[in-house]
């Protein structure tokens, strides 16, 4: 990733204050617009319901996985429990949303820039996709995961922040690999390098990642011991045999969904990964994209796991906003992208559907094993699909490549 400066943002506490007010209400205010084009339900539904029944106890170890207990136990705290978990989930989105826009802020976006992002952002499926899942953990994941991203230069909130996001959905564990990398690319970026930076934070890694693991691990133990229907255990991953050819078609799915949810905005990343150069930007985008779908050779849900793309759509953004006519290119693509999400639904029903449901003689039936169908019997019917999708990421691409060739061609015109 390049370069940001952070935005000089005063320390006195009423500014500080009223800079989170407004974050607040931006979440808030955006949550609710994005309701216009997808409304938000209220009962919860498939894991989002096994949540909210842990929420009504969450020291009773109940459900398929007792284990993820942040959110329950903050939404029984609040009283958000039982039937009134999916408001709970809701404001989780809003709240999301308003780390966002503070996440744009203090990398160095002004207040309309920052709004803007966080807008495009809420258009696409990391905000929408919950409105009618209601009650899943990804938001919550990726606030957190927001939030990790601007505190890498103090060590122990990362690393507090590390274990919350633990304790709420062990998935985290996957992006490790490229948030250390972000924070030790903070460390190079510093206004005055010292010399003994780098081992310091490594230490400091050292001793933050072996307490979260630790800690992890001990409570896994302990509601082991406890809980009596926990399906989520280490003899339910062994037994999974996703890789190679489950793990291939779940990348083919997330390929669709990657357009599906996000409409144009990929190729911002793709101008993101070529206008900067290998080692200020591509490397950072390639290795979360890596971190990203290792998640495919143990879990299923592509059309969430999708969503963290929202981090690199972030970035790319950030960095667009630098450039001339930045902002009117942003709110271009933003109009477009949410266009092209909403004509493309059709495709995530029917795609979606064929994945899980197959045709007999006697009529549909569900699939068994779905995840290792997709690349013998879905991908076949459906190859037109796939193949135009393979197609748009070429062209996103090639687009991204160009765009940002032309962009390095006007850098280096004499002023």
């Amino acid at each position: 990733m390049p370069a940001y400066a952070a935005a000089p943002m005063s320390r006195s506490p009423r500014q500080l204050v009223a800079f989170w007010l407004a974050a607040l209400v931006v979440g808030a205010a955006v949550f609710g617009l994005t309701c216009l084009t997808e409304p938000a339900l209220r009962t919860t539904m498939n894991f989002g319901a096994n949540y909210g029944q842990m929420s009504t106890d969450p020291f009773g170890w109940l459900g398929k996985f007792p284990h993820r207990i942040l959110s329950p136990l903050v939404a029984n705290l609040l009283g958000f429990s039982g039937e009134r978990y999916g408001l709970f989930t809701h404001g989780c989105s809003a709240l999301m949303i308003a780390m966002w826009f503070a996440a744009a802020r203090f990398l160095g976006a002004r207040f309309w820039q920052a709004l803007l992002l966080t807008t495009t952002l809420a258009f696409t499926g990391a905000v929408q996709i919950y409105k009618g899942h209601v009650g899943y953990p990804d938001p919550v994941t990726f606030l957190l995961l927001t939030a990790s991203i601007v505190a890498v230069d103090r060590a122990k909130l990362f690393w507090v922040l590390q274990f919350l996001s633990v304790m709420h959905h062990e998935q985290i564990f996957f992006f490790w690999p490229w948030l250390l990398y972000w924070r030790h690319q903070s460390a190079r970026r510093e206004q005055f390098p010292n010399e003994h930076a780098g081992p310091v934070r490594w230490r400091d890694d050292f001793i933050g990642g072996a307490v979260v693991a630790v800690l992890y691990v001990a409570f896994r133990f302990y509601v082991g011991a406890k809980a009596t229907d926990q399906v989520l255990t280490m003899e339910h991953y062994s037994a999974l045999d996703y890789f190679p050819v489950g793990t291939f078609g779940l990348v083919a799915l997330n390929l669709l969904s990657t357009f599906i949810w996000f409409g144009l905005l990929p190729i911002l990343v793709a101008w993101h990964l070529f206008r900067d150069g290998w080692r200020c930007a591509g490397l950072g985008i390639v290795l979360f994209i890596f971190c990203q779908h290792a998640v495919f050779g143990v879990a299923h849900d592509v059309y969430r796991f999708t969503c963290f793309l929202f981090v690199p759509v972030l970035f790319a953004g950030l960095r667009l906003l630098r450039e001339r006519w930045g902002t009117s290119v942003l709110l271009l693509f933003s109009g477009l992208s949410i266009v092209a999400i909403k004509l493309q639904a059709p495709v995530f029903v029917e795609i979606g559907t064929a994945v899980l449901v197959k045709q007999t003689p006697n009529g549909p039936a569900v699939r068994i094993d779905p995840v290792s169908t997709i690349v013998p019997e879905v991908i076949p019917v459906y190859w037109a699909t796939f193949t135009a999708y393979l197609g748009c990421l070429m062209a996103t691409l090639l687009i991204g490549w160009l765009w940002a060739r032309r962009c390095r061609a006007v850098d280096s015109r004499p002023a």
